[in-house]
């Protein structure tokens, strides 16, 4: 199967780990909690006409958990590295095999850096599905734009890299596009869990 390892657990990470797992991939997550998002209030969010952004994230991290996403609080990403078969995120004494990796460290870079990312001047350089220059690794938000750093844009950034990594895995372009006969079946199968 599949496995996409999300590293960071903000807007951007959560929204990639939604639309994967959501759509097939296993999906895991590490999350040192450390977003901005703990230190903001959301009123231009489409959707949420004010919120807390520690409450946002505490949906968030509720919305992808009901959908399977193996998520890993507090625990931090040393290292990422390319190998023949996609990438080994090293976190403590565990190394964890990834087919995918989406970094969404906010502006923090290291990972960018260590694995080979190419940059533009300080900005990791990617295309416009959020993926670099390393096949297959992609990075969103803080550490692609210089100062634009918003709950929006970031989510959007994970959604973008999400989808290219599902279109790559699917050979066609993917849309996730649900409607309310999906949400019906979803949302029934997660009340009988309940």
């Amino acid at each position: 199967m599949t496995h996409v390892i999300v590293v960071g657990g903000g807007p951007a990470g959560l929204s990639a780990a939604l639309f994967t797992q959501k759509n097939g991939l296993e999906t895991t997550v590490f999350d040192t909690d450390k977003t901005w998002m703990h230190k903001a209030h959301l009123f231009n969010y489409p959707g949420i006409g004010s919120q807390d952004g520690t409450a946002f994230l505490d949906t968030l991290r509720r919305q992808v958990d009901s959908f399977g996403v193996e998520r890993h609080q507090g625990e931090k990403v040393t290292d990422v590295a390319a190998t023949d078969d996609g990438f080994t995120v090293t976190v403590g004494d565990d190394e964890h095999e990834a087919d995918y990796v989406v970094l969404a460290t906010g502006a923090n870079r290291d990972l960018a850096e260590s694995l080979g990312c190419e940059f533009d001047g300080d900005l990791v350089d990617v295309d416009v599905t959020m993926e670099t220059s390393v096949e297959g690794a992609y990075a969103t938000g803080a550490m692609v734009r210089a100062e634009e750093w918003q709950a929006v844009i970031s989510a959007g950034d994970g959604a973008a890299a999400a989808l290219n990594i599902l279109s790559t895995e699917k050979g066609e372009n993917y849309h996730d596009f649900d409607v309310p006969a999906d949400a019906d079946r979803v949302f029934g199968e997660l009340a009988d869990e309940e």
